[in-house]
C-alpha cells in the first residue's frame, strides 16, 4: 500500500473497514500514565502486544517511556528492528530456538526477560554465554493469577541461580496481576494492596539475602493507578490505556482517559427493519471479550457478529443508505489491532501518516 496517497486527505477517503488512531486522544491518554508515574516515582516501560507497531513504541518512548515490554521473542525482534533499543519480554522464552533468537536481539538492544524455572535459566545462560552476552533477568512471581511465576519460597533459588551462572545477570522481579483487572473497585483496591505487599515481601527477603533488587516489573492499565502507587513496584507495564477500548472503558473502569483507537465500517444492507449491516464483522474487530459499541451515531448498538459482516441495531423511524459510515470502538485492542495490516494516524479527520502493523502475527 502506498500509503503517501492517504497522507492528508480526511480519514474517510480510506476504504473501509479502517483502523485508525486519534493521535490527539492517543498522546492525551500518553501524558495521563506518564505524569502519574512520575507522581508516584514509577518507571513506564509501557506493553505493546496490542499496538503491536514500532511506530507507535517509538512515540512512547519520545514521550518519556524507558523502553517497551513485549509478550513474545518474535514482537520483540520486529520492535528491534524498528529502532527500539530496550525492552522487557515479559514471558518465559523457553527451548533453544527461541533463545537463541533471544541472544541476536541482544546483540543490538538492552533485553530482559522473566524467568520462572532453573532449567529455564541454565539454558539461557550457557546459550548466552557461549554467545559472549548477558541476558538481563526477572525472576517471575506468581502474585495470585496462578499463570506464571513462581511462589516466595522458590523466589531466592532462583535469585541464587541467575546470580551465580554466567550469561545472565538478575535485575530484580516482575509480578503481574492480570487477576486483579476486571474486580469491582473496591475489591480491586484491596487485591491490588495485597499483591503491592506480596511483591515487597519478596523484594525485602531477597535484599535480606545479599541480592540486589532493582526493578520490581508490574501492573496493568486495568488497575495502573493502584499498583503504581502503592509501592510494591517501581516499573509500571500498563500499555493499553494509551489506546483505550470498551474492555478498558466500561468493565475495567479505567478513569480519566479516552478512546483513542476506532475502526470505521459502511454500511452494505437495510433490508432488515430496525437494523443495518456493516462490513465489519470479527475478522475485523475481533469479540473474544465482547462486542464492539457504535460511538458515531448514540442509538445505534452492535447486536452481533459474524465473520464479515456487523449487525447493527437502529431506530427505525431514521433512514440509512448504503455506503453511510459508522464509526466502532474495539471491545478489546489486543484481539482488534493484530488482524490489520496498517494504522491509520489522524487528526481532526485528517490523515498524518499510516503506521505498518509489523508485529501483527508475530506469535513466537
Amino acid at each position: 500500500m502506498d500509503k503517501t496517497s492517504f497522507i492528508g486527505k480526511h480519514i474517510d477517503y480510506a476504504d473501509t473497514p479502517v483502523l485508525w488512531l486519534n493521535i490527539d486522544a492517543f498522546d492525551r491518554n500518553v501524558i495521563r500514565m506518564k505524569e502519574f508515574c512520575n507522581k508516584n516515582s514509577v518507571i513506564w516501560r509501557p506493553h505493546v502486544k496490542a499496538s503491536k507497531s514500532p511506530d507507535l513504541a517509538l512515540r512512547l518512548i519520545n514521550s518519556g517511556a524507558v523502553g517497551i515490554t513485549c509478550a513474545k521473542v518474535s514482537e520483540a525482534e520486529v520492535m528491534v528492528a524498528g529502532g527500539v533499543r530496550d525492552l522487557l519480554i515479559a514471558n518465559e522464552i523457553v527451548g533453544n530456538t527461541k533463545i537463541n533468537r533471544l541472544i541476536e536481539i541482544s546483540k543490538i538492544a538492552k533485553v530482559c526477560v522473566a524467568c520462572d524455572d532453573e532449567q529455564n535459566i541454565q539454558d539461557i545462560s550457557k546459550i548466552a554465554s557461549d554467545s559472549n552476552v548477558i541476558i538481563d533477568v526477572l525472576v517471575d512471581l506468581n502474585v495470585g493469577m496462578d499463570r506464571c511465576g513462581v511462589h516466595l519460597d522458590k523466589a531466592p533459588v532462583l535469585a541464587k541461580l541467575v546470580s551465580d551462572l554466567p550469561g545472565v545477570r538478575l535485575r530484580g522481579l516482575m509480578g503481574y496481576e492480570g487477576h486483579v483487572m476486571g474486580l469491582d473497585s473496591d475489591d480491586k483496591r484491596d487485591v491490588s494492596k495485597d499483591v503491592s505487599e506480596l511483591i515487597s515481601v519478596a523484594r525485602r527477603n531477597l535484599e535480606s539475602q545479599g541480592f540486589e533488587i532493582e526493578i520490581c516489573s508490574g501492573g496493568g492499565t486495568g488497575n495502573y493507578w493502584h499498583s503504581a502507587s502503592l509501592g510494591g513496584i517501581n516499573e509500571l507495564q500498563a500499555g493499553g490505556g494509551a489506546l483505550m477500548d470498551v474492555n478498558y472503558m466500561e468493565q475495567m473502569n479505567v478513569p480519566n482517559h479516552e478512546y483513542a483507537l476506532f475502526i470505521n465500517a459502511q454500511i452494505v444492507s437495510t433490508t432488515v427493519p430496525g437494523q443495518v449491516v456493516l462490513d465489519s464483522g470479527w475478522k475485523t474487530t475481533g469479540r473474544h471479550t465482547g462486542l464492539p459499541k457504535v460511538v458515531s451515531h448514540p442509538d445505534a448498538k452492535v447486536k452481533s457478529l459474524s465473520a464479515e459482516h456487523g449487525m447493527i441495531s437502529v431506530d427505525s423511524n431514521h433512514s440509512f443508505n448504503h455506503g453511510e459510515r459508522m464509526t466502532l470502538v474495539p471491545h478489546y485492542s489486543d484481539s482488534t489491532v493484530l488482524l490489520h495490516r496498517n494504522l491509520f494516524i489522524v487528526k481532526n479527520d485528517i490523515v498524518e501518516d499510516v503506521w505498518e502493523i509489523s508485529g501483527s502475527g508475530a506469535l513466537q
